[in-house]
């Protein structure tokens, strides 16, 4: 196993103090001779001598037989370059470490399993990014402050940038959101440049399209954070594209993957799926910034930190345990991206204009190679431009069967009489393979990242005619790694508890009766907020810009025009929705259905319908009635 190309190596903290401690002899490796143990004195003569009880070896601990299954899996995905997979592997063995006795990390067996992982953690890529490429996203752990004399420094130049400025997202302009606002305009001014020149191309499109949705068109400037604006963004928690979905959430709101297409990485339908998703979290929590919270560490989340804080304010939890730093700060970083991308110019950020994401559409009837349609339309459709208009191809060819490809403006005409001319058997530029004898319809799929299926209908075959001596057309691989379960049929799919659609998200608490919203308010997109010029702004405005712990979330008492201190926002623009309707008492579980499923539907926890049903584990059947109360 080669180490990762240009790749610092690196040791974990608590690994490498282990690793440290067992050369000095904490793992029984001695760190200097000591004396001589005294030797056993010999039996008495005329004595038979008794040979000792043979000892049986100590049974193997579960944790132990668990550590190495991942060291073992981690070892084997870094040999396949699977870098997610190994990078995970590697933490989860990190975190089944953290709280083991001294005695057991000294048993040899897991010194030499400790010792095997960190030469795994030595091998992996660094944190910036899979396969060298660095990570586009902001989504950082470290904390950013301002104080003093350079938080006042920043609200005056803040205040003064945004003079008469609109925005359709609530900004709460406090100590935090203004800490990254510096932090973007310096040490991240690059990133923040390059980012935001790309989202010229994209920002027309995602703000068309949030309008369309109803939620406020700001929300767009969320891909900053996200991806950077990088349709094949890749994140080791195996998010992909610019709303970085992950696979289980992606199904549920429609975008599918398969050996030749990911929808993740369709700008389109990603960027409609991530408004309906935003706008879901927000009739859920009534609340933007929670709703945000859930976008980007699931909905649970939310639901726990308001059971455990007791509050439904963001600062709040941005205070507490109950929340990783990664998501405290992902809303201020939103909140500075809005201000900066309305006006990068006013904060010294150079920004190139790209054309925006614009294009016609041809209907490709069969499976096509884009370098052949490329070649028959001539000058105007470059592979290149094909293949950026069409970021959800996986393999430089539309899929088999009807595909809606995106062509450059003006030119759905001209490709449309292209693919009229390509002859049926010249359609495909793809390699041949001869099956050999011996080899399964399943094991020459799998060799070329492709399902069964997927690859007799590349061959427009049926599986009796799969033999060896026949000669298949196989597609170039795909440049990046196919989860395999995009692979299954759509039944074997199915079965998988992780694909199962969620029917819903849970009910969070919504604010007691006095706090109900009126019934003129708007549930859908907050009113426009408006940033208070200079001169409204106190003089001791930044003895005011105090952290949130002094701040009290606003009442329903509050005026349109009544801004907290040091905040730049109306009450109103972040209203709760109404109270949702009275639960069933039970539930017919339907065939398929997983108890964690149902507890998302009906907002309830997981251990309380396992309590009132009686149920040990998570085992349930279809035509069982379950309690959704005591």
């Amino acid at each position: 196993m080669g180490p990762a190309p240009d790749k610092p190596w690196r040791v974990r903290g608590r690994l490498k103090a282990l690793l440290v401690a067992g050369a000095l002899g904490g793992f029984g490796l001695a760190a200097s001779p000591g004396p001589a143990a005294p030797a056993a004195p010999p039996p008495p003569a005329g004595r038979p001598v008794t040979p000792p009880a043979p000892v049986k070896p100590p049974k193997a601990r579960p944790e132990v037989a668990r550590l190495r299954s991942l060291v073992e899996d981690g070892e084997r995905s870094a040999q396949e370059k699977d870098w997610d997979v190994a990078t995970t592997r590697a933490d989860e063995a990190e975190v089944l470490v953290a709280d083991w006795t001294t005695e057991l990390l000294e048993s040899p067996d897991v010194v030499a399993l400790l010792a095997r992982l960190q030469d795994l953690e030595q091998h992996l890529p660094d944190s910036e990014g899979v396969n060298g490429t660095p990570d586009p996203g902001l989504k950082v752990a470290e904390e950013v402050t301002l104080s003093g004399a350079a938080l006042r420094a920043e609200f005056e130049a803040v205040q003064k940038a945004e003079t008469g400025a609109v925005f359709d997202f609530p900004i709460d302009l406090n100590d935090k959101v203004l800490a990254w606002v510096h932090e973007f305009t310096t040490a991240k001014r690059g990133f923040m440049e390059r980012t935001l020149s790309r989202g010229t191309q994209w920002l027309p499109m995602a703000r068309q399209i949030f309008a369309e949705e109803r939620i406020p068109q700001d929300l767009a400037y969320l891909a900053v954070i996200e991806s950077g604006f990088l349709n094949g963004a890749h994140s080791y928690a195996k998010a992909v594209g610019m709303w970085q979905f992950i696979r289980s959430t992606g199904r549920i709101y429609g975008l599918n993957g398969n050996a030749w297409v990911e929808e993740r990485c369709d700008p389109v339908k990603a960027t409609r799926a991530s408004a309906r998703y935003l706008r879901r979290l927000y009739e859920t929590s009534g609340d933007w910034y929670l709703a945000l919270v859930g976008y980007n560490a699931g909905p649970l989340t939310t639901e726990r930190a308001i059971q455990n804080l007791g509050s439904r304010n963001f600062w709040d939890m941005a205070r507490s345990r109950w929340l990783r730093n990664q998501t405290k700060n992902y809303v201020p970083e939103l909140c500075a991206a809005i201000l900066i991308g309305h006006y990068p110019e006013r904060y010294g950020l150079k920004v190139d204009q790209l054309p925006p994401y614009a294009f016609e559409t041809v209907d490709v009837d069969r499976m096509t190679s884009l370098t052949v349609l490329s070649r028959y339309v001539g000058a105007g459709v470059g592979v290149d431009a094909l293949k950026e208009l069409n970021p959800e191809l996986l393999r430089a060819s539309t899929p088999p069967g009807h595909y809606s490809l995106r062509v450059p403006p003006g030119l759905s005409g001209a490709t449309a009489r292209a693919l009229a001319r390509i002859p049926a058997s010249q359609r495909l530029d793809f390699q041949t393979y001869k099956v050999r004898k011996g080899e399964s319809l399943a094991r020459v799929a799998a060799k070329f990242h492709l399902s069964p299926e997927d690859l007799l209908e590349a061959n427009n075959l049926k599986k009796a005619q799969f033999k060896a001596g026949r000669v298949l057309k196989v597609p170039p691989p795909p440049p990046a790694p196919i989860d395999d379960r995009d692979l299954l049929n759509p039944v074997e799919r199915a079965g998988t508890i992780e694909d199962h659609p969620l029917e819903g998200l849970p009910a969070i608490p919504l604010p007691p009766k006095d706090e109900a919203p009126r019934s003129d308010e708007s549930q859908a997109t907050p009113a426009p907020v408006v940033l208070a010029p200079p001169a409204a702004v106190p003089a001791t405005a930044p003895a005011d810009l105090q952290p949130p712990a002094a701040q009290a979330e606003p009442g329903p008492a509050a005026s349109e025009t009544e801004a907290k201190p040091g905040h730049a926002r109306t009450p109103e623009a972040r209203t709760p929705t109404k109270a949702p309707a009275t639960l069933p008492k039970t539930h017919l579980v339907k065939k398929g259905e997983t108890l964690f499923a149902i507890a998302l539907r009906y907002g309830v926890d997981v251990k309380a319908l396992r309590k009132w049903n009686k149920i040990k584990g998570n085992k349930i059947q279809g035509g069982q009635r379950l309690r959704l109360a005591p």
